[in-house]
């Protein structure tokens, strides 16, 4: 989960001079994330019924150097993903989600991950949707996107073919 994380940033190309809006409330695998690629995290406070990242906290955060807002979907439950989806859209950013503890949410008849360029996912054994050891995954609509980070996480080697999956409906 935090490569997925991680190379979703990589795919993205944000690196040292940027910024990712994010949330305090959360596992420190995003804010880690940020850091190794050299960007800022940026906190903004939670909504304090949903304790989701607050979209009206992101609006007050962004800058010229934010590139994204990285959401955390915790205890089950989405940000509001209609709010952050209009901010990020509005200025061209990127929406990364950190599915890692709603893996199933909904958010106004869409899944979790689903909503933003990039849904990361962990399977380590204390998530929601625990393996028997630890790994991730990352869910994009985003063709090129999923060329690149198919060549991250396989060190840059492209096989000659490979199947794309249809979208969850």
């Amino acid at each position: 989960g935090t490569d997925a994380l991680l190379m979703s940033l990589i795919a993205l190309g944000i690196g040292p001079g940027h910024e990712v809006v994010t949330t305090p409330l959360c596992f420190v695998a995003g804010v880690e994330a940020i850091l190794r690629v050299g960007a800022r995290p940026v906190f903004v406070d939670i909504d304090p019924v949903t304790f989701n990242l607050d979209a009206a906290g992101v609006e007050g955060a962004l800058t010229e150097a934010t590139r994204a807002v990285l959401a955390v979907h915790l205890y089950g439950h989405c940000a509001d993903m209609t709010a952050l989806r209009g901010l990020t859209e509005a200025r061209g950013l990127f929406l990364i989600e950190d599915t890692a503890q709603a893996v199933g949410a909904m958010w106004n008849g869409q899944r979790a991950g689903t909503m933003g360029q990039l849904g990361c996912f962990s399977f380590f054994p204390t998530k929601n949707l625990g393996g028997a050891g630890d790994g991730g995954m990352v869910l994009t609509s985003d063709a090129a996107l999923a060329d690149r980070l198919f060549a991250l996480r396989s060190h840059g080697v492209m096989p000659a073919t490979r199947e794309r999956s249809e979208p969850w409906e």
